[in-house]
């Protein structure tokens, strides 16, 4: 897998990672444990503190399906875990908390989307469907520029035998202990590829949001007290 280097730009409490896409109208951000979650609309002010409008976001109900959707409206979207849109006037989000937050953008054209891809909707196919999705719209996927944002990286990603044959064996390593550790970020960046996608516009960003608690939520660290954080991308 090519090391492709990511610019990791740290505000206040989020990543300005929009300088990593070539479209200059492209914004793309990714909030950090430091964001005030206290409020049930903590996805809305973000939106307003780096500059989206908040009535304008599409937000997923996501349920580690492989369902994407490119979108006509913002608002909530019901058992979906992408969406896409080509609308300059909506902002796609996403919220995770180990799982990949997966940022596309068109390299010329208002086009872009954000894809929740744990290892259920890794495995399961949700880039077979971002592909389809695409496609529908007769976009070529060698023009789109791909960010996988911090995530839980192979250090930590540890799953049991009994799961073990969803992954493929190329990037599993076992542990003495009888775990085995997943690279769900080559597994991705491989299948992305193979889809179609250009290697070189795929991006791997190497923070690991279970190694780094001060910045980052992890399910897997904290279960079901962690908090989320939020990725969004739209239109400056």
């Amino acid at each position: 897998m090519e090391q492709n280097i990511i610019r990791k730009l740290e505000k206040d409490n989020w990543l300005e990672i929009s300088s990593n896409f070539s479209n200059p109208n492209i914004k793309a951000s990714f909030s950090l444990k430091s964001l005030d979650q206290s409020s049930m609309n903590s996805r809305k002010s973000f939106a307003d503190s780096i500059g989206f409008v908040h009535k304008d976001i599409i937000i997923p109900q996501q349920t580690h399906s492989n369902n994407v959707i490119f979108c006509q409206s913002s608002g909530r979207v019901s058992n979906c875990d992408g969406v896409f849109s080509d609308n300059s006037g909506y902002v796609c989000s996403i919220q995770v908390a180990d799982c990949m937050p997966v940022f596309f953008a068109h390299r010329s054209k208002l086009v872009f989307g954000l894809v929740h891809a744990g290892w259920r909707g890794l495995v399961g196919g949700i880039f077979n469907k971002t592909v389809s999705t695409l496609l529908e719209k007769k976009l070529d996927l060698i023009e789109f520029e791909i960010i996988i944002g911090p995530s839980i990286q192979a250090c930590c990603f540890e799953v049991r035998e009994d799961v073990l044959d969803q992954f493929d064996s190329r990037f599993v390593t076992p542990k003495s202990d009888g775990h085995y550790q997943v690279n769900l970020q080559q597994l991705a960046f491989n299948e992305l590829a193979d889809l179609g996608y250009d290697k070189k516009k795929i991006h791997i960003m190497p923070d690991c949001t279970f190694c780094l608690e001060s910045q980052y939520y992890s399910y897997r660290r904290n279960g079901k007290k962690a908090g989320r954080m939020i990725g969004l991308i739209g239109v400056k």
